[in-house]
């Protein structure tokens, strides 16, 4: 009985124009195959991107040398063939146009093409390199999961998929960018996740309109809804205990390929003065570095502007002996208390960029070293007041126990603006910037939101729960409603302890 064929091409896949689009790169690797039914074809990879064992071994050698596709005597009864399970591989599928081609290829696929009906079936071989997962780098750990977050969007996949063993837990994968298709991924648990919020999100990765995404600030100006404020408005992590333990409030997660953080929305101010290591602690002293955390971040924003005001309009507001104090100190130094104060604070600023960028064995060593030598310098020489160093010291240290970098960031910019306001009007410019910096937070509502609920929005209901303190785990039941999950009960057991 003879083999009927179809002579009717099933799609508009040609080797040639395949050729045209990977003209120069000297990467792409095109072989000529001939089946065991002498049809002929054409395998295309990126090499680099694909495991040459799974490529020859598995995918080729089975097609060319192999006997699965011997009664095959034309290109549609071949792929007909492989798509039916001849060549065995974990996952194929059938190409019909150049660009779904072409999109295979540089997602670490090999492509078998089949000239004759225009149809090529791309057989998965990912087989680029990636780092290991390793410790987290910038979020210590004290108690908990030493692993972090890599570049390889299907290793943070596995991450999540390890702590979460449920089919309600839904990965949404989204291609981003004209030019790169990065993938990211939207991650939520199906049943606690508000579904407008995940609508939303997906929307608006959708219809981002960029050449590329390749950077975290990339990724935050399609995320953030208001784009000129300096508050942050999307946690970031590259812990993945920490990502799951906020995507099971009923948050929403996104990991992007080739970023080594992921990102937490919708957020609230107070998750951003929140650390991983709250929840592995007894409940009282997570309550007390919490409210420590609060002290320091208004300390390290008001100190200086306060010291300014002070110091230069309200005299009569310091101590007679502490007054007494600060006028011996500050004799013979040449600059006023306001010019001070901002030398001080751009000194260290720039002491902080300058142990950014250099080699981190020799980063620390001149922040610390730096700030040391110039300030007793400093003073030595009577050019600053010891006064000064002191206050710039505290709010700079303090600064450091801010979790969250980009809350701390913008902290310093408002630092900066503060002092500026206090040289001219003392404490009522200094009270009307701290109004301007509330009123900034309080138009801010990411998703729904509101950026300082429990405090505002809901008239304060849930401060004691989780945010401001946190409660024993035998009494914590909701999950945070600020967010508007669809499932509010935690289903906590009753017979659990702390």
């Amino acid at each position: 009985m003879s083999e009927k064929t179809n002579t009717k091409p099933m799609g508009t896949v040609s080797v040639r124009e395949l050729r045209e689009r990977m003209a120069n790169g000297d990467d792409a690797v095109f072989t000529e195959l001939i089946t065991s039914g002498g049809v002929t074809a054409t395998a295309v990879f990126i090499d680099g991107m694909v495991s040459s064992e799974t490529v020859y071994d598995f995918i080729l050698r089975p097609i060319a040398a192999g006997r699965v596709l011997a009664d095959a005597r034309a290109g549609e009864a071949a792929v007909e063939r492989i798509m039916d399970g001849r060549v065995f591989q974990g996952r194929k599928k059938l190409c019909l146009s150049v660009d779904e081609t072409t999109m295979e290829l540089l997602s670490g696929s090999v492509a078998v093409i089949f000239d004759d009906v225009g149809a090529a079936v791309a057989f998965e071989a990912r087989g680029f390199e990636k780092r290991a997962v390793s410790e987290p780098t910038s979020e210590n750990v004290l108690k908990g999961s030493k692993e972090a977050f890599v570049e390889a969007l299907r290793v943070n996949t596995a991450l999540v998929r390890r702590r979460v063993k449920t089919s309600d837990l839904k990965i949404r994968q989204i291609s981003v960018g004209r030019r790169t298709n990065t993938q990211v991924a939207i991650v939520y648990i199906e049943g606690i996740a508000n579904r407008d919020t995940v609508a939303k999100i997906v929307s608006r990765f959708q219809s981002a309109d960029t050449d590329g995404l390749v950077t975290a600030g990339q990724i935050e100006s399609i995320m953030y809804e208001r784009r000129h404020t300096l508050f942050p408005q999307a946690l970031y992590t590259e812990r993945p205990d920490r990502f799951v333990g906020s995507v099971l409030e009923g948050r929403v997660g996104i990991i992007v390929d080739g970023l080594p953080v992921t990102y937490i929305t919708p957020i609230d101010f107070h998750t951003l003065l929140q650390a991983p290591e709250d929840y592995a602690h007894h409940f009282v002293l997570s309550s007390l570095f919490r409210i420590m955390r609060y002290v320091c971040a208004a300390a390290s924003l008001m100190l200086p502007a306060f010291y300014v005001a002070v110091t230069t309009y309200h005299q009569e507001m310091i101590p007679t002996k502490l007054a007494i104090s600060m006028i011996s100190s500050k004799q013979g130094a040449p600059f006023p208390t306001y010019m001070e104060v901002t030398l001080m604070l751009l000194a260290f600023e720039v002491l902080l960029e300058a142990g950014l960028r250099l080699p981190r064995a020799v980063g620390q060593t001149v922040s610390i070293v730096g700030a040391l030598v110039v300030g007793q310098a400093a003073i030595t020489a009577n050019i600053l007041s010891p006064g000064v160093v002191i206050v710039i010291s505290v709010s700079g240290i303090t600064g450091f126990a801010v979790p969250n970098q980009d809350l701390s960031n913008a902290c310093r910019v408002f630092r900066l603006s503060l002092v500026a306001l206090a040289t001219f009007g003392g404490l009522f410019t200094t009270t009307l910037g701290l109004i301007l910096i509330l009123y900034d937070m309080c138009s801010i509502e990411i998703f729904g939101t509101p950026y300082l609920s429990p405090l505002a929005g809901s008239e304060g209901r849930g401060m004691l729960d989780d945010t401001l303190v946190r409660r024993a785990w035998t009494t914590k039941r909701e999950r945070p409603r600020n967010i508007a999950p669809e499932d509010a009960i935690r289903h906590a057991r009753e017979d659990t302890e702390e």
